[in-house]
């Protein structure tokens, strides 16, 4: 069986930026519609989470407050489906839980295709996290097939096996402008005029194990941690969220970052990869000015301890300033059915933008362009 032909590039969805709001999650979203008739709503494409979910009409009218503010109406969907209407929790780990069911109806793409999609709707959640949202749910990119939670979707997987993207080209690449408060997220490829391919890295995926059950988590090697030139961690990780926002992990490492900074008076941090690959994040980047919620107009330095230990993990903070691809190996099981296992996230200076990425460029080995597909046996 032939495999199918799809314009290189994927599917480009288009993201926008809210206001900037100090609770961690990421002020970036994609708007499309759920169901039928549509019903407009914002989601966030994150590389934190293993799930597609929704805010629905579900909660009670004085919960799920959140600023984006828009819910999903299931009764108002003639294509809404129950997969399961127990209901049950969901963690998002330090960060908070949500009561949520499970259903299946339509995605909106933005190539005018639609997508069916087992998601969560969120029942309940409270707290201040939840309250400064700028979106209303998201839609999961984990690091592989087997990390997916449960029934839900795993939008990548299930665009190639509906031949709306390229095996071949097994990319998610994010592109956002904090300046312009635009953006946008390519599903299955990437633009190659976007960044400088001279200065980058490619970090090779790595599982975070300290906590059981993360493995979803685009997680690598980081060799050393440093603050002003003063190295305060060494052998740790280092992972890329696109659903959050500011810094966060490892208690010591964020505390010792948070003391060296006001010391210091606001130096760089420095974040150096096996191979001698470095990102150097400036205070221009991680000192933000919160646009909305109970710190608006304070600037404050972006990091958080979450008791992840050995872990350095930012999303937005970073991911604005550089071209990010993140990459899986693909198995083909079956003619048209393909399984993804993760390989690793490239990091990219865009032109003529700051110069985050140091001592890069991309070994031969990992070099962007179509990949081969793997038949007939697993990964390893």
């Amino acid at each position: 069986m032939a495999e199918p032909t799809v314009p290189v590039g994927g599917v480009t969805f288009p993201m926008q930026r809210g206001p900037y709001q100090n609770n961690g999650a990421s002020p970036w979203y994609t708007q499309t519609t759920l169901g039928t008739p549509g019903q407009p709503l914002k989601f966030a494409i994150d590389t934190g989470t293993n799930m597609v979910w929704t805010t629905s009409t579900l909660c009670a009218p004085t919960s799920c407050q959140h600023y984006s503010g828009a819910r999903f109406d299931y009764i108002q969907s003639s294509t809404y489906e129950w997969v399961d209407c127990i209901q049950v929790p969901f963690s998002f780990g330090p960060w908070g839980t949500m009561q949520v069911e499970t259903g299946q109806d339509v995605l909106a793409l933005p190539n005018g295709s639609s997508l069916p999609l087992v998601l969560y709707l969120s029942a309940d959640y409270s707290g201040p996290q939840f309250a400064q949202l700028d979106w209303d749910g998201g839609i999961g990119i984990p690091s592989g097939s087997p990390y997916k939670q449960g029934d839900t979707s795993f939008i990548v997987q299930d665009m190639m096996n509906q031949g709306m993207i390229s095996p071949n080209l097994p990319f998610v690449a994010f592109d956002w402008d904090g300046g312009s408060s635009s953006g946008n997220c390519i599903i299955g490829g990437y633009d190659p005029d976007a960044y400088d391919p001279n200065q980058g890295l490619f970090l090779p995926w790595t599982p975070y194990t300290q906590f059981a059950g993360v493995e979803y988590i685009w997680t690598c090697d980081l060799a050393s941690y440093s603050v002003g030139g003063k190295t305060i961690a060494t052998n740790l990780q280092f992972a890329l969220d696109s659903g959050s926002s500011q810094f966060k992990g490892d208690n010591d490492l964020m505390n010792n970052t948070l003391q060296l900074i006001q010391q210091m008076g606001s130096p760089p941090v420095q974040l150096a990869f096996p191979g001698g690959g470095m990102i150097t994040v400036t205070s221009d980047m991680y000192e933000v000015t919160i646009q909305a919620g109970p710190d608006q107009g304070q600037t404050l330095p972006q990091f958080q301890p979450l008791g992840l230990t050995g872990l350095a993990l930012v999303g937005s903070v970073v991911m604005e300033y550089c071209y990010t691809i993140f990459a899986y190996r693909v198995v083909q099981c079956a003619p048209g059915r393909y399984s993804l296992a993760p390989y690793g996230m490239y990091v990219f200076n865009k032109p003529g933008g700051p110069q985050i990425v140091s001592n890069g460029g991309i070994a031969s080995a990992h070099q962007l362009g179509q990949r081969e597909v793997v038949r007939g046996k697993t990964m390893p």
